[in-house]
């Protein structure tokens, strides 16, 4: 790692500094970018800057533990304070940005001083709506948004005995929740008709207004201040509906606005709002700047529609995709937050969009403390609201949302509390392999699958793979015939010749020395057009400009990314050896992105991509199934995988078959049993669950609600993988993974769709 600045560190006024990633903002959302660039790898400078005077720290305490007293004071805090000088990140407090010069590439803070940066995040986070009537700054008028706020009312309760909570939301009624635990009499005033309006469902929102009640609370829903009474202090409110409400202090939580309006002039784009417009993979549009957490307007692929969300997961989620995005993987943002509330002694989960559901199913008994309630949208759910519910059927119903999974007959079935819902698939995908002429297998595959009905969602392809995955993609659910056209124009006719050997070896001779007229030419049948085209200055044997028009021919590419069928595929840069990832959903996809999948040297030439050179990714994996699991997640997945060679062979006989079978090792299917992994998994699951069982059972309850519980100890639905697997023939050629011959296509084609008919009926 590069010498970073201590952490902690003073700003000087007049200073200059560089940082290769600088995070503007010291919450989750920095937090969590500044560990996961270390965690990736990323060796270049990191400097973060905080308004605040302490480190990053969990904002979810501020209305409960620390609130209440009850947290030790290190325990809210992201991170040890040794954790920034031990991964090299300066932490620059007490820090607040003036404005961004971006054209310089420079952050200028408040003292003056000029922070230039390689790449920018913008995480500053959200500020509290302020309220706006007469006696408004009065003492004893709060807003809770950062840890001085937490301090300022916990020493303001002490003493008083009423107080009037402003906003009936998620923040506001714990808040009330917390007030009330530590004896306050309390009114909870909102212009709204009814309390948690967020859960866009009236019976919940009535069943939290009883509880409220019950615990003490005074409710004025349908009202609002309108002024704040007092001498110097707070010592009552009025309301708009004429009532005088006596109290010793408020706290108002009637929403946040976005900490962007040090953005003016920055050329950073906002929305009506002020918050930060960001494409799919967090850019703002201005070169090297990223932006993360409550400030986004971000593109929300799940629910088709752009979004804003104060979350904490949220933040947690974007941070970790930017720092990715930082360092060049180009992640699209597609996740389902969490957002976990603690109201009293219920805490509960919500996921997704509540607000689009026409209908609702509920299963299990809220009274009881075991209940969950599927927001639908026709059959498909899109958002969830559990409580007391196990992890698993939590984990399993967000990936039900994320992939908008249409339950149809056994929608019905989720008011069963003992209906599994892993039992139901969230995605199909289709793996394939690199292996030239033998992707001809891969045709009569996809043939047999469509007979059967299966279509994938999903298909992730290297090398030929990723040809045939772009044909696929850009024909959804009708791939067939489209396949098996487009392996008819690449064949060669095969010389009629008295034996079949003879008439392989000389369609192996015709190609080798004439190529394939729709995939690639043979350089020298090339007039040169200077010294580059000379054989000394070579870098590949033949040119593959062809395949360009004809995938052109096949696949729409200004279509994929509206396309049901998600395309991954992967390519090698060649000056980084990285193994890089394009993806239908994020990337404008070309002919190139498809070319440079399958761009094997010496034979091929690299394939320039926004101007990087590109091989084949078979080169370094030739079965993308860790593509899939990465950008796609590891639960619910049908998974059907082509293996083009196989594992198993007998020893060769003779030098043919050692190169042959020299291949089939270098190339075959390399996916490794998860089987230790997941045993590994079930001991932590079992010491989490032993931790646990020494707590109080109110106490293991609270931890087993919070998101991060959820996700790491929930288990989502089983995938399943099917490998379909060519067998191929003992001896055989070497040509076999450039015989284009129309003899060679048809047999593999032929062989492919028998071979997945049989696994298919063993299956």
């Amino acid at each position: 790692m590069n010498a970073g600045v201590p952490a902690h560190e003073p700003v000087q006024g007049g200073a200059t500094r560089y940082a290769d990633f600088l995070l503007l903002g010291g919450g989750i959302a920095g937090a969590s970018a500044a560990a996961t660039l270390r965690a990736e790898g990323a060796t270049g400078s990191v400097i973060m800057l905080s308004a605040e005077n302490v480190p990053p720290y969990h904002h979810t305490a501020l209305s409960k533990g620390l609130l209440l007293g009850d947290d030790p004071e290190g325990r809210i805090y992201i991170h040890p304070d040794s954790f920034y000088a031990e991964n090299d990140i300066a932490l620059l407090l007490s820090t607040k940005v003036q404005r961004i010069d971006s054209a310089k590439q420079e952050v200028v803070t408040t003292t003056g001083e000029r922070i230039g940066y390689g790449q920018l995040l913008v995480a500053t986070g959200s500020k509290p709506r302020p309220l706006d009537v007469a006696g408004a700054n009065l003492s004893g008028v709060f807003t809770l948004r950062q840890k001085t706020d937490a301090d300022a009312i916990r020493a303001a309760m002490v003493g008083a005995s009423r107080a009037v909570v402003l906003g009936g939301s998620y923040l506001g009624m714990e808040i009330a929740m917390s007030l009330l635990e530590r004896g306050l009499k309390v009114t909870i005033i909102d212009q709204g008709p009814r309390l948690l309006p967020h859960l866009e469902a009236p019976r919940l929102s009535q069943y939290f207004e009883q509880y409220a009640e019950a615990r003490g609370a005074t409710l004025l829903l349908g009202d609002s201040i309108a002024a704040v009474r007092g001498r110097g202090k707070v010592e009552g409110v009025e309301t708009a509906g004429g009532r005088l409400v006596p109290c010793d202090l408020v706290v108002v939580s009637i929403g946040v606005t976005p900490a962007t309006s040090f953005l003016a002039g920055s050329g950073i784009p906002l929305d009506d709002e002020g918050y930060v417009l960001v494409d799919e993979q967090l850019r703002t549009g201005v070169a090297n700047v990223y932006a993360a957490g409550d400030i986004t307007n971000f593109p929300d692929p799940v629910f088709a529609r752009r979004r804003h969300l104060q979350h904490w997961d949220n933040a947690v989620k974007q941070g970790r995709v930017v720092a990715r995005n930082m360092l060049g993987r180009r992640l699209r943002y597609d996740e389902v937050s969490y957002f976990y509330c603690e109201v009293g002694d219920i805490g509960f989960n919500v996921l997704g969009a509540t607000e689009e559901a026409d209908s609702w199913i509920a299963r299990g008994s809220l009274e009881k403390g075991s209940f969950a309630l599927f927001y639908m949208k026709g059959d498909v759910p899109r958002a969830l609201f559990s409580v007391g519910r196990p992890p698993d059927e939590i984990r399993v119903s967000e990936g039900l949302i994320r992939y908008r999974v249409a339950l149809g007959d056994v929608k019905h079935r989720l008011r069963e509390p003992g209906f599994v819902l892993d039992h139901i698939p969230t995605q199909t995908a289709l793996i394939l392999q690199g292996g030239g002429a033998l992707g001809a297998f891969e045709c009569g595959v996809v043939k047999a699958l469509e007979e059967e009905g299966i279509f994938p969602d999903i298909v992730a392809g290297v090398s030929i793979g990723a040809l045939n995955g772009a044909v696929i993609a850009g024909n959804p659910r009708h791939a067939t015939q489209a396949l098996e056209s487009f392996w008819n124009d690449l064949s060669v006719t095969t010389p009629q010749l008295p034996f079949v050997e003879m008439r392989r070896a000389a369609a192996a001779s015709k190609i080798l020395t004439m190529g394939v007229p729709n995939f690639f030419t043979p350089r020298w049948v090339i007039p040169p057009k200077g010294p580059e085209d000379w054989p000394a200055n070579w870098t590949s044997y033949y040119d593959t400009s062809p395949m360009k028009a004809l995938l052109s021919k096949y696949v729409d590419f200004s279509t994929l990314k509206d396309s049901p069928v998600r395309l991954l595929m992967s390519a090698v840069n060649v000056t980084t050896a990285a193994l890089e990832v394009f993806d239908s959903y994020v990337d404008d996809l070309t002919a190139d992105h498809v070319l440079a999948s399958g761009s094997l040297p010496p034979g091929f030439p690299w394939t320039i991509v926004d101007g990087k050179a590109y091989w084949d990714g078979g080169i370094i994996s030739n079965s993308p199934l860790d593509l899939l699991l990465e950008r796609c997640g590891p639960d619910g997945k049908r998974v059907f995988i082509v293996d083009l060679f196989s594992g198993r062979r007998a020893l060769p006989a003779n030098m043919m078959e050692v190169f042959a079978r020299r291949d089939e090792i270098v190339y075959s299917e390399r996916v490794q049993s998860d089987l230790h992994y997941r045993e590994q998994i079930e001991y932590y699951r079992k010491l989490v669950d032993h931790l646990l069982s020494r707590l109080d059972e109110a106490e293991a309850a609270k931890v087993k609600r919070l998101p991060a519980f959820i996700q790491l100890m929930g288990d989502g639905a089983a995938s399943t993988i099917t490998r379909i697997v060519r067998q191929g023939q003992t001896g055989e050629h070497a040509s076999r993974d450039y015989d284009f011959s129309d003899l060679a296509i048809q047999t593999n084609t032929a062989e492919g769709y028998a071979e997945a008919k049989r696994t298919l009926e063993r299956a």
